[in-house]
């Protein structure tokens, strides 16, 4: 071979050799702008998630060994991330009412117990469930929380009685010594205190922000309307009423509204009163099988009744005009709740079907069920929306009641009328 060839030969073989070197360097050695792995926590995989979500920036996630929120952005190892569905099913055993509030970092929720009383509490980052209180308050049926959840009025069975005591419970913190912790002394941290509240209460309801009580009590056999304090002082008498059959709810700080008990064999009505100065303005009926739900600005009504078949009907009321709009949907407005944020927005679980029976009584009793879907009703445009399907995700039937959503309207909270277990369904990710 001559000295030419060899010469052609010998750099065609060094510049194969820098071909394959660059591919190897490409494909094998780390680069300084390597991308790095992060889970967004708004990615809609984790569900119950903190509300004042970042839009921009480092984005913290909390990992289930801690608790404490962690940046990703300058680290190239993928941190655990808790992994909790859009629906999530916070306890199966029986609930006696709950409450959900927001914090600058985090949403959570306490509900009481149905058998023991025990106060129990989930956050939006973990799974898991703390018991936050062991005193003994059997039989609890229902529960309102103050904003805090750092207290809640009850209604509870007196177990030689059978008759209903309401009561105000606070959460004190458990006392230790020196530099024990409750956790350490294997006790809960906090033990609940309070004290009954007076006797024979018809129904009450807690102000839109939740500093105070509505109570309706029985006195004479007549109807008298009471303001109190949430712990239930300062008791102001607001009205008094020959009706005693009534239930309230108070959705508008100058707003309390009483609709007569719902019956398919007689006509209901819907009143606001206005809790200073005691006066009343009848709003709907006289309407068979009337009840109630009041959106949070007084101005719109969700209704539902008994239509001349039997069955039950619904439509959307708007206060200032008098106009009623079909919504499009049909449920008892026990089934449904008004928005906080878009008030002008309806939830509710809506039967797929309705068995035969006679409504609402025997749904109040329990001798009829329902499978539910949830949408929501925009009352100004009247859109109708499908949010889910609660069965193709649930583990079970849902029968959907005590309605409630978080401030921002990310979270919808219910119980299961079936068994009385409580769920959060996130409605960003349903979205």
């Amino acid at each position: 071979m001559s000295s030419k060839k060899k010469t052609i030969l010998l750099i065609a073989t060094l510049l194969l050799v820098i071909i394959l070197a660059g591919f190897a360097y490409w494909f094998i050695a780390p680069t300084s702008n390597s991308v790095t792995q992060t889970i967004d926590p708004i990615g809609r995989i984790t569900g119950f998630q903190p509300l004042n979500r970042p839009s921009t920036g480092n984005m913290p996630t909390q990992t289930p060994s801690t608790g404490e929120p962690t940046s990703q952005a300058t680290s190239t190892q993928q941190q655990p991330v808790v992994v909790i569905p859009s629906l999530r099913l916070l306890s199966d055993t029986p609930v006696g009412g709950y409450g959900a509030s927001t914090t600058a970092r985090t949403t959570f929720v306490r509900w009481v117990d149905r058998g023991r009383g025990n106060v129990i509490e989930a956050h939006s980052d973990t799974l898991d469930t703390s018991v936050l209180s062991n005193t003994v308050v059997p039989r609890t049926y229902t529960s309102l929380w103050n904003r805090d959840l750092s207290a809640f009025i009850a209604s509870v069975l007196e177990e030689t009685t059978e008759v209903a005591t309401t009561l105000y419970a606070g959460l004190i913190r458990t006392k230790t010594v020196g530099t024990s912790t409750p956790e350490s002394l294997g006790t809960t941290p906090y033990e609940l205190k309070g004290q009954k509240l007076p006797p024979n209460i018809i129904s009450y309801a807690t102000s839109p922000r939740k500093d105070k009580v509505f109570m309706l009590i029985e006195e004479n056999g007549r109807g008298v309307g009471y303001v109190s304090t949430f712990q239930g002082s300062a008791i102001t008498r607001i009205f008094d009423t020959p009706l005693t059959q009534l239930v309230a709810e108070w959705p508008e700080e100058n707003t309390i509204t009483l609709t007569t008990k719902a019956s398919s064999q007689q006509s209901g009505f819907l009143y606001f009163v206005n809790p200073k100065t005691g006066i009343w303005k009848k709003v709907l009926g006289p309407t068979v099988g009337l009840t109630t739900r009041t959106s949070h600005d007084a101005k719109q009504v969700f209704a539902s009744f008994t239509d001349q078949a039997g069955m039950i009907s619904s439509a959307l009321y708007t206060v200032s005009t008098e106009k009623t709009l079909d919504p499009g949907i049909k449920t008892l407005a026990e089934k449904c709740v008004w928005g906080n944020f878009y008030k002008h927005i309806v939830y509710c679980g809506v039967p797929t079907s309705f068995p035969d029976a006679s409504y609402p009584d025997d749904w109040y009793k329990g001798t009829v069920s329902t499978s539910d879907k949830i949408w929501d009703v925009n009352a100004t445009t009247g859109e109708v929306r499908l949010v889910t399907s609660l069965s193709d995700k649930a583990d079970r039937i849902i029968n959907s009641f005590n309605l409630q959503l978080d401030e921002r309207d990310d979270f919808l909270f219910f119980m299961n009328k079936n068994d009385l277990s409580l769920w959060s369904l996130d409605l960003v990710s349903s979205n």
